[in-house]
């Protein structure tokens, strides 16, 4: 509510929580509201401020494949931000950080979770729900709704009022990077045009919004991929490249760690916020 007030986004309650000390929020109490942070790229002396952005694919109770995460681990990875005082940020929020418009949390991270499959309805997000984060959802179209194991577009409205948001992974979920063996340029070049454009055009139409965040599939792009990309509106597109992002990235090859393993010493070891520069 004062963030709203005073700040004109409820979504900057963090600058409150972070400039004042848990007793302040007490009857009685003065309470500090800063009008603006300066380092809007969180620099400082010592390094400077990354943020680190976690990729998943499918949930269950019990998993056999790299890319399914156990619900009681996922469970405790985000007990773990929660108690750590990590905050869970979104695309608007990110590209304000890589535009230097706005300084975000010192803890930020996102969560991210590719392909749309139910699984992200019917377990992450009830997990997320009880730690009150929301997550980025990559959903490639022609996967949407085509069975009892993917997401319909009923329940991506729902988590969206819900505050996730919902990117792009293109139409079918190809290899962007490169030509199959029975196209030539001209064709390649068309389906490029759907994977990325049409893909846009169905989220904002569907979604009622402007799509600004894609999902390269398998991470996969080249400089015609990336160009591509921001001419269709998108204004950042994420990897599966290892590693954190300061505000100086390039929009369109932001890195992302894929949650592949799951003991929670090489999870902590995702969340890294900071860079120290080199030792001279």
């Amino acid at each position: 509510m004062l963030a709203q007030r005073y700040l004109g986004e409820a979504r900057l309650a963090w600058m409150i929580e972070d400039t004042n000390p848990e007793t302040a929020f007490l009857p009685g109490r003065f309470v500090v509201i800063p009008l603006k942070i300066a380092n809007r790229g969180g620099i400082t002396e010592k390094g400077y401020q990354t943020v680190p952005i976690l990729c998943y694919h499918r949930f269950a109770n019990s998993c056999d494949s790299p890319l399914c995460m156990p619900a009681d681990v996922f469970d405790r990875q985000m007990k773990y931000l929660k108690e750590n005082g990590y905050r869970v940020i979104g695309p608007e929020e990110l590209l304000d950080f890589l535009d230097y418009r706005k300084a975000i949390p010192k803890n930020a991270v996102m969560i991210t979770v590719d392909d749309g499959y139910r699984s992200v309805y019917n377990i992450a997000y009830p997990i997320l729900k009880k730690y009150g984060f929301a997550a980025t959802l990559f959903i490639y179209i022609d996967y949407v709704g085509v069975s009892s194991k993917a997401m319909t577009w009923d329940h991506l409205r729902e988590l969206k009022q819900e505050g996730f948001y919902i990117g792009s992974h293109s139409v079918a979920h190809s290899d962007l990077s490169k030509k199959k063996e029975t196209e030539d340029d001209k064709a390649y070049l068309a389906r490029l045009k759907k994977e990325i454009f049409r893909s846009k055009e169905i989220i904002d139409h569907e979604l009622d919004q402007d799509t600004l965040i894609f999902s390269y599939p398998f991470g996969r792009r080249n400089q015609t991929v990336i160009s591509l990309s921001r001419q269709a509106g998108f204004k950042i597109a994420v990897t599966v490249d290892r590693g954190g992002n300061p505000f100086f990235a390039d929009p369109f090859t932001i890195r992302r760690d894929q949650v592949l393993k799951r003991d929670m010493k090489r999870f902590v070891s995702r969340l890294k916020t900071f860079q120290s520069y080199p030792l001279k």
